[in-house]
C-alpha cells in the first residue's frame, strides 16, 4: 500500500514538472534562432583548398560570426571576411575541428556591417572521411 501512495505522487509530480521542463527547452531554441541566423554553407572537398560563402541575406548587419563542421574532420587554417563597404577582416583560426563541432564565436569590431562573403582555407587530405561541410552563422 505504502509503494502505490509513493508511485501515486511521483506520478503525479511527474507529470506537472516535465511539461513544464520541455516548456523552458522550446523557449530557449527560439532565443537561439532569433540570435544566430545561418548565413550560408559549403561542402569542402578533399585535400587542401578553399572556399567562398556567399552571404546573400541584405537586410541585417552582423556583429558576431561562428561557424559549425559537419559531415567530416576539417583543419581550418584561417578565415576572411568581406564586408559590402569594403573592409576586410581576416582570422587565424588553425585548428581542427571535429564533426559536429562549433568554432568560438568570432567577434567583428566596429560599426555593424553587412557581409558580402566570407572565405574558408582548410585542409582535409590528412584524417578526412569523406566530404565535410561548413556552415556559417551571423549575430546581429
Amino acid at each position: 500500500m505504502k509503494t502505490t501512495i509513493n508511485l501515486l505522487i511521483f506520478t503525479v509530480i511527474a507529470l506537472f514538472l516535465f511539461p513544464i521542463k520541455d516548456a523552458d527547452a522550446q523557449r530557449g531554441r527560439g532565443r537561439m534562432k532569433a540570435e544566430w541566423e545561418e548565413l550560408g554553407s559549403r561542402i569542402v572537398t578533399k585535400g587542401a583548398d578553399h572556399d567562398v560563402i556567399n552571404v546573400t541575406r541584405r537586410d541585417g548587419t552582423f556583429t558576431k560570426v561562428q561557424f559549425r563542421i559537419l559531415k567530416s574532420r576539417v583543419h581550418i587554417d584561417k578565415m576572411t571576411i568581406f564586408f559590402d563597404n569594403g573592409d576586410v577582416q581576416h582570422f587565424r583560426i588553425d585548428k581542427n575541428f571535429g564533426v559536429g563541432e562549433w568554432s568560438p564565436v568570432l567577434d567583428l569590431p566596429g560599426n555593424k556591417r553587412f557581409i558580402d562573403r566570407v572565405t574558408f582555407n582548410y585542409h582535409t587530405k590528412f584524417f578526412a572521411s569523406g566530404k565535410g561541410k561548413i556552415v556559417l552563422f551571423g549575430k546581429s
